[in-house]
């Protein structure tokens, strides 16, 4: 990161993948093995959450007078999959980093667990406490 001052503002350059905050508020706790065994628990964890926000008692009924104006609006927002960032956290042990979410949101449940699962593998590491000092050869 680089800070740079032009006239009286100053900007601030990132490169790709920093946060503001640091990389480890985005880096999972677990690593790609792990996170291949808590997969379908995690998914199922966000399927019952997509589930309830369809189902949500509070939401108005559909109005015939607006049939159709809401047509090019995805199934599934950016802001309700960025709302599940805690249940993310609960499961890979950080928060959902907001920038592999899709702009413009998703088609379906599916559509979004296809895009996001490989994100969420890749950001683990291969490795995490013990498991990377025993590979390095610094455990006891």
């Amino acid at each position: 990161m680089t800070i740079e001052r032009l006239g009286g503002i100053m900007f601030e350059n990132r490169t790709p993948g920093e946060t503001a905050m640091g990389s480890k508020k985005y880096t999972p706790t677990i690593s790609t093995q792990e996170f291949d065994a808590i997969a379908t628990e995690l998914r199922n964890a966000l399927k019952s959450k997509y589930d309830a926000s369809k189902s949500d008692a509070d939401r108005p009924p559909p109005n015939p007078a607006t049939k159709g104006a809401f047509d090019h609006m995805p199934e599934l927002d950016s802001k309700t999959v960025a709302k599940w960032s805690s249940t993310v956290k609960n499961h890979i042990g950080c928060k959902l980093d907001p920038g592999f979410i899709r702009k413009g949101g998703y088609d379906s449940f599916d559509d979004f667990w296809a895009d996001m699962q490989p994100k969420l593998h890749s950001s683990c590491p291969e490795a995490v406490g013990n498991e990377a000092a025993n590979e390095e050869g610094l455990a006891p």
